[in-house]
């Protein structure tokens, strides 16, 4: 239900200053952008104006006025439905039924703007700011303007700024914006203004001076107060107190001060609130100058904004508080009348009245729940004490869900250690599976295992009965099959096998949110951020953190998706300020399972980060007294840390016991998301031990379960802490060209791991003839130096000498003429960038101002190539052929020739020949063997002299079935050899004798 008053755009009257100049500028806003935000401060005109110029437009125009009980990210949604769907009938139900299927609230947003596709229509949302402080409900926003179609406006009138989330820089010139001065009265219409409220002999020129132009300054003798431009708000406060409301009769203020609790009023609700003499008092108002807005059938008033919270303050301050309290026990009663329950049950909430809050909220949760505003029934939860009540099935299914969506286990357990298990739905309730699978986890969190298996077998075959068996397994440690996905919806079931299957290091899918059910995209983020960091897809999880970070999410995003990541990116300070930040969370949330994961989380950074054996084995002793034996995936990752910590003191026996039994233990449960680093590690306690064959096992096994998990990042992070293993196998490989060369050949970079997780303001492309573009606008400075400065930074990424800059751009000129020649290049790049842009100069040394804002297209490739490395199939061959298709374009800015240019081009030429290499050789694993012949061709072309190269084309030419290529690449190779006065190796005639066999 909505109270559709809020869906009813005002109506100026005839008595309105004329502003030509400001309907053409909003029109013509309207008609250059899609979006237009409208921001000034309280009684600046925005609503007049906006109505003024929107009113003979030509196109529907729809129109919500917000006041902060749609505070509510799925509340906003429902509003701006029912705001536009009396305008576009296909739009009815989109966004509702998209939050009933569980789609996110921004996805169903999005859904939302396309419905309007070819309306034409202009939406009006009045009052942004009370809904601004709400980061899910800026998301609706930002997503409505993201999606709209060609066509259809979104205006935002707010009194403060509102701040939308485009996801890139080039749709940010999507909006248009409208401010105070543009709003301000300019003389001729503080004229006319003055004339309208009888104050025609007023000084307009001084009048402007004082106020400002703010409209409501001059309309209603702001100026006649000294202060009226430097605080407007207590200024027009002061004003509506003194020259308006008490001006008025007794009964005629009384009667707005009573009614101030209605957005609109009418006489049938007034009457509700007490008003008997609602028809004759509002008869009489009508002939009052007052700030509010009249039906033009006179039957409604609507106060101003400012008006009206005005006298809301006015009635709190005036009135005796028992009398306050009714009034606003009478308006609630009459939401629940017109059906606005959520707006009642906060009202009720607000006056304490918890019994008939609960009445209306046992009706209204699971429509609340329904569309995933989990943090608003949390609340509601919470403030009527909802644990001491006997839930209805109905109610406890709802508390169940709460306590799953914001991970807060004590929640759902204290409503069962209160009310036991009777109240849980029966068989014939269409609750009745997914109340027991939730119970099932709730009590499982809290390691009452034998409760939680009763529960379950409780459960008839199907979904949700393998989402609990497998749940349980991780404590079990059986291996249960693992349900497929399915297309359909299961509600929760799915966004627990997510989790389940994270932990099972079954990675594949989990970052597509359309291969399980939606509660996977809506509250799996954590899960989904997990998953590509472990399949080394560190940009992609990054840019879904950082989204994320100052938000409130379920606790495993900053307690362990943050903490890893940070690892990653080389960013240890931020690590451990993560699992500062996790602790806290986790302790919040009554989990012991999650205190356990805390404490191993912080074993690995002890030994991975600093080598600190005794602060991890503090951490491990800590972890085990706290329950991590009692669950079969806990009790792994204990030995795997444990047995990590023992190789670190040569305690080399010990450790192969660890690591013997854990890695039993993983296989044997087929939880597999660690199982390539326990053999890693095993490996090299065997190879210690004298056992080779058993260490070659070890390894070959770290490498199959890499590869059939996609998780060559984890292997990776195991091999930097026994690097030995890596290197052994690649010695014992018949071929450099093996799978352990590979890794090797990572392992030794020494270029690191960076990703950008935001969209560059400024982006120089650097292969071919060099491009600047700056907010989605390509520019060019005057001196082509410029580019070539830019570049340097870029590339360097630290502070650069200004003797270093001489030598490399200017030969080493360090004289007048070099000095004014790099000012010069400088001062033409502050020509065409935005001063926050601008590279920065401290005394000598120069800086990009802004890194996180600026990038090279050079830089990109490269970090994209090392980010590959950590990936493998077919993402990793996406990655290296996306970042080699922009290496394509040309050589590194190909018209300069300048001796650091031809120093850095030959450093790029050859990590991109390798990449190609690199590419060609996972093609060719992977059975593409078109992709791999074209990209091995493009090295012999440039590089000859490459004998990996030559092997794959032979290895090729051999998979085509031609043993005459064979050959004829063989003599190739070898004239080529002779060319450069080096003899065919004999690794290239091993491989041709092999494959002629």
């Amino acid at each position: 239900m909505v109270i559709r008053r809020k869906l009813t755009a005002p109506e100026p009257g005839d008595d309105i200053v004329r502003r030509d100049r400001l309907t053409e500028r909003i029109r013509s806003l309207v008609d250059r952008h899609p979006v237009v935000t409208v921001c000034a401060t309280a009684g600046g005109g925005k609503t007049t104006a906006v109505a003024v110029a929107l009113r003979d437009l030509g196109r529907p125009i729809a129109w919500l006025s917000l006041d902060g009980t749609e505070q509510a990210p799925g509340r906003l949604l429902v509003y701006l439905e029912a705001a536009v769907e009396g305008h576009v009938p296909a739009a009815g139900h989109v966004a509702t039924d998209a939050l009933h299927d569980g789609i996110r609230t921004g996805e169903a947003a999005g859904l939302l703007a396309e419905s309007l596709q070819g309306s034409g229509l202009v939406l009006v949302c009045d009052n942004v700011e009370r809904i601004a402080s709400d980061e899910g409900c800026v998301a609706i926003l930002s997503a409505l303007a993201r999606y709209l179609p060609a066509g259809v406006s979104l205006v935002l009138l707010s009194r403060t700024r509102v701040r939308l989330d485009f996801g890139s820089i080039g749709d940010v010139f999507r909006v248009g914006e409208l401010g105070e001065e543009d709003l301000a009265f300019d003389a001729d219409e503080a004229a006319k203004a003055l004339r309208l409220v009888g104050e025609s002999d007023a000084d307009v020129e001084s009048v402007v001076d004082m106020t400002g132009g703010w409209v409501a300054g001059v309309l209603f003798e702001g100026w006649r107060s000294a202060e009226a431009a430097d605080d407007r708000s207590d200024a027009l406060r002061d004003y509506l107190s003194a020259n308006i409301l008490r001006t008025l009769p007794a009964d005629e203020r009384t009667f707005l001060l009573h009614t101030s609790p209605l957005a609109e009023i009418s006489v049938a609700d007034a009457v509700a609130l007490g008003q008997s003499d609602a028809a004759r008092l509002m008869t009489r108002l009508r002939s009052q100058r007052l700030p509010v807005l009249w039906s033009r059938d006179g039957t409604r008033l609507t106060p101003h904004h400012q008006f009206r919270e005005f006298l809301a303050g006015e009635l709190e301050r005036t009135e005796h508080p028992e009398k306050v309290r009714r009034l606003h026990r009478l308006h609630a009663d009459l939401l629940v009348q017109q059906g606005a329950l959520e707006e009642a049950v906060d009202i009720f909430l607000r006056l304490g009245d918890t019994e008939d809050a609960w009445r209306q909220a046992a009706v209204a949760l699971p429509d609340l729940v329904a569309r995933m505003d989990f943090a608003s029934a949390a609340r509601w939860l919470d403030a009527m004490d909802a644990s001491r009540r006997t839930p209805t099935p109905e109610v406890g299914t709802v508390v169940l869900r709460v306590s799953f969506a914001l991970e807060q286990w004590g929640r759902g357990n204290e409503l069962l250690d209160r009310h036991g298990y009777d109240w849980l739905p029966g068989p014939d309730s269409p609750h009745f599976e997914e109340a027991l699978l939730l119970t099932t986890w709730c009590l499982w969190h809290s390691g009452r295992l034998a409760e939680a298996r009763t529960v379950a077998d409780r459960l008839p075959a199907g979904r949700a009965r393998e989402g609990a068996d497998n749940l349980l397994a991780l404590s079990g440690g059986d291996a249960p099959p693992f349900p497929e996905p399915v297309s359909g919806s299961s509600g929760t079931v799915d966004g627990l096998l997510m989790r389940i299957a994270y932990f099972r290091g079954r990675l594949g899918g989990l970052e597509r949110p359309g291969a399980f059910d939606p509660w996977r995209s809506v509250l799996g983020a954590p899960w989904i951020i997990a998953g590509l960091r472990a399949t080394g897809r560190l940009d992609e999880a990054m840019e879904m953190y950082e989204v994320r970070r100052d938000s409130w999410q379920p606790p495993w995003l900053h307690a362990f998706d943050a903490v890893d990541l940070m690892v990653d990116l080389g960013r240890p300070d931020e690590a451990w300020a993560a699992l500062k930040r996790g602790r806290r969370l986790i302790a919040e949330t009554g989990s012991r399972l999650y205190h356990v994961f805390g404490l191993l989380n912080e074993a690995k950074l002890c030994l991975r980060l600093h080598r600190d054996t005794d602060a991890a084995d503090r951490a491990l002793a800590e972890a085990e007294a706290s329950g991590a034996s009692e669950h079969a995936f806990s009790r792994e990752l204990g030995q795997l840390w444990r047995g990590l910590s023992l190789l670190i003191r040569n305690r080399d026996t010990e450790a192969r016991t660890e690591l013997e039994t854990c890695v039993d233990g993983m296989r044997r449960g087929d939880r597999r998301l660690e199982l390539a680093t326990a053999a890693a590690y095993l490996a090299e306690a065997y190879w210690r031990l004298g056992e080779e064959e058993a260490s070659d096992a070890a390894a070959e096994l770290a490498l199959t379960e890499s590869a059939a998990q996609g998780s060559q990042h984890l292997l990776l992070a195991a091999l930097t802490d026994v690097p030995a293993v890596a290197v052994r196998e690649a010695d014992a490989s018949p071929t450099r060209m093996s799978r352990w060369h590979e890794l090797i050949a990572t392992l030794s970079s020494q270029d690191p791991l960076r990703v950008s997780a935001r969209a560059p303001r400024l982006s120089l492309e650097e292969f071919g003839e060099p491009v600047l573009t700056v907010d989605g606008q390509e520019t060019a400075p005057r001196l082509s130096k410029s580019m070539e400065l830019l570049s340097y930074l870029l590339g360097a990424r630290r502070e650069v000498p200004r003797q270093e800059l001489l030598d490399a751009l200017f030969d080493g000129r360090d004289n007048a003429a070099g000095r004014s020649y790099l000012r010069q290049t400088l001062y033409r790049l502050r020509e065409v960038l935005p001063e926050e842009l601008v590279p920065h100069q401290d005394g000598d040394r120069f800086s990009l101002a802004c890194p996180d804002l600026v990038s090279g297209t050079a830089q990109v490739v490269l970090d994209s190539l090392v980010q590959a490395d950590h990936q493998d199939g077919e993402i990793r061959l996406r990655t290296m052929t996306e970042a080699l298709a922009h290496a394509d374009r040309g050589p590194y800015l190909e018209p300069v020739s300048s001796l650091w240019v031809e120093q850095r081009r030959s450093e790029i030429d050859e990590r991109v020949t390798g990449g190609r290499i690199e590419a060609a050789r996972l093609a060719f694993r992977l059975s593409r063997y078109r992709e791999a012949r074209r990209l091995v061709n493009e090295v012999l072309r440039t590089s000859p002299h490459r004998e990996q190269a030559w092997q794959l084309a032979i290895s090729l030419a051999h998979a085509s079935g031609s043993d005459d290529s064979v050959l004829g690449l063989y003599r190739r190779y070898t004239t080529v050899m002779r060319e450069f006065g080096v003899a065919p190796s004999a690794e290239v005639r091993r491989l041709v004798s092999r494959l002629r066999r």
